[in-house]
């Protein structure tokens, strides 16, 4: 049994409003909450099936397929964190006992989880730029990274800012077909935080690299001689 880590704090609770409610018309899943997710369909498979072959919100039925390697067995979504730290969950395929996941989605909030995706995606083998819709963002096979900032979930004014690290990944395939499909969910989850909360993805580029050329300046220092 996978863990699942859910929270009925005001921030999560508003984050978990924001996919819910601004994912694609056919996948919108009205007043649905993250027990929901929780039980598992009477088939005894963990997760639940999602809307319109849409699962995790943003992730498109061609997208699942692209990284099952196939047409997927028993396609089910499964949230495994809905906390004040961000949103994670996963695209599980297979039969009864032997699920396994193929897509994780998640959207992670703060410094420190800004810091470890952009290590991440930097050292990916093939790794390029990504579009500037998801600020400074990062593509890979099998790996989308996008770094923005938008408004903190439950904050009173538009001002109280914080990262948000929308990271899309293949635990299956990673071709170019994954990838494409990666990205539109990347996408998906960047517009939908936007409509929600409001964020400013060439802002968070801005100051990425001002944060970078901050890091060179500091590192030409110490080893000046």
């Amino acid at each position: 049994m996978r863990n699942r880590i859910f929270s009925s704090t005001a921030v999560a609770a508003g984050l978990a409003l924001v996919l819910t409610s601004c994912t694609s018309e056919d996948a919108t899943v009205a007043g649905r909450t993250t027990d929901d997710a929780a039980v598992a369909t009477d088939d005894g498979l963990e997760g639940e099936p999602g809307r319109g072959g849409w699962l995790c919100e943003h992730v498109n039925p061609a997208a699942v397929e692209a990284a099952s390697g196939g047409e997927p067995v028993n396609p089910r979504q499964l949230v495994l964190q809905d906390d004040a730290e961000g949103w994670v969950c996963e695209v599980l395929t297979g039969e009864k006992g032997a699920q396994e996941p193929v897509v994780r989605l998640s959207i992670l909030l703060g410094d420190e989880a800004r810091a470890t995706a952009r290590e991440r995606a930097e050292a990916a083998e093939g790794v390029e730029p990504g579009p500037e819709y998801l600020g400074r963002s990062y593509i890979s096979d099998g790996l989308v990274t996008g770094l923005t900032t938008c408004t903190r979930p439950g904050a009173t004014k538009r001002d109280d800012r914080v990262p948000h690290t929308i990271v899309a990944e293949s635990l299956g395939e990673k071709d170019e077909a994954t990838t494409k499909g990666l990205l539109a969910a990347a996408g998906q989850a960047a517009q939908g935080l936007d409509r929600g909360l409001g964020c400013s993805p060439k802002q968070a580029v801005i100051e990425q690299s001002e944060d970078a050329q901050g890091e060179g300046d500091d590192a030409a220092t110490t080893t000046a001689p």
